[in-house]
C-alpha cells in the first residue's frame, strides 16, 4: 500500500469541496504539462549534445596526441653491460 501524496490529497480536496473547480484548471494543466514536457525533451537533447561533444573531443585527442603508441626511451642503453 502506498501513502497518498500531496498533490493528490489536493485534488481530490478540490473535487470532494462545496467551492466548484476553476472554469480553466484544463487549461493550466495542459499548459503546466506542456512545460514540464518542453523542459524534460530540452535537458534530453542538451545531454545528448554534451556526449556527443564529449565522445567528439575524446577522438580528435586520441588522433591527434597517439596515446596507444609507448613513448620512445629517455636514455638509450650502454653497449657492453
Amino acid at each position: 500500500m502506498r501513502l497518498p501524496d500531496r498533490k493528490e490529497r489536493e485534488v481530490r480536496r478540490l473535487l470532494d469541496g462545496v467551492e466548484p473547480l476553476p472554469p480553466d484548471l484544463a487549461e493550466r494543466a495542459l499548459t503546466l504539462g506542456t512545460r514540464i514536457a518542453r523542459r524534460r525533451r530540452r535537458l534530453r537533447n542538451g545531454a545528448w549534445l554534451v556526449l556527443v561533444l564529449t565522445v567528439l573531443a575524446l577522438a580528435v585527442w586520441a588522433l591527434a596526441y597517439d596515446p596507444w603508441t609507448a613513448a620512445p626511451p629517455e636514455t638509450s642503453p650502454t653497449v657492453g653491460w
